[in-house]
């Protein structure tokens, strides 16, 4: 049996499983429930990670028409500016997509929480080139803004409203005050936050 064609279908499907796993965990969700599907599918959180998720894919089998037909279909159905040539890791979720601005060569990695009106590209500055690269299991939260050639490491968290322009270490704590300030996860007692975060903190975090 020739499985050319099926293993890259197997690969998608694989893909968004996994999104939709990492949905249902922030929803507190029960994936043992026969019907978790259902209740995952009926958040439009789930229909543009999948549709950011097709669209990611077929950009990078050079499909390239279809891929903006799911560009475009977010815009439309979402608000939500998700661009198929970003680079997007496993478990990738968007609970509140409304207002989100990803721009293409920007790189996640997998497990990545992507909270309502948050904002990840270029800087525009001549001198500083380049798209962000944001690594695993970190969180941004509502209308946080990531700009220029940086990296925020593993398992950081960028709180509400916070502007990134510089590299992030991993580990680390991220809120706006006055200016940015930067703790680590230790010192907020999250080091072991493993991607949950419990639902005062969720709140806390987006301003809310």
């Amino acid at each position: 049996m020739n499985t050319s064609r099926s293993e890259p279908v197997e690969s998608l499907r694989s893909l968004i499983r996994s999104d939709l796993n990492e949905l249902a965990k922030l929803k507190g969700t029960s994936t043992r429930s026969p019907l978790w599907w259902g209740d995952v599918l009926t958040l439009p959180g789930a229909w543009s990670a999948m549709l950011w998720r097709l669209g990611t894919w077929l950009n990078g089998r050079g499909v390239k028409v279809l891929s903006r037909l799911c560009y475009f279909a977010n815009i439309v159905l979402f608000g939500a500016e998700l661009h198929p040539g970003a680079e997007v890791g496993a478990g990738i979720t968007t609970p509140h997509p409304v207002g989100l601005d990803i721009s293409s060569e920007v790189q996640f990695g997998e497990r990545c929480r992507v909270m309502g009106k948050v904002s990840v590209g270029g800087s525009g500055h001549p001198d500083k080139p380049g798209h962000p690269k944001i690594g695993d299991d970190v969180w941004l939260f509502d209308s946080a803004q990531v700009f220029g050639p940086v990296t925020i490491g593993d398992r950081s968290i960028i709180g509400a409203r916070v502007t990134v322009t510089a590299d992030i270490p991993p580990d680390s704590f991220v809120t706006m005050d006055a200016k940015m300030r930067i703790r680590t996860l230790a010192e907020v007692g999250l080091e072991t936050h493993g991607g949950s975060l419990p639902p005062s903190k969720i709140a806390q975090l987006s301003g809310h």
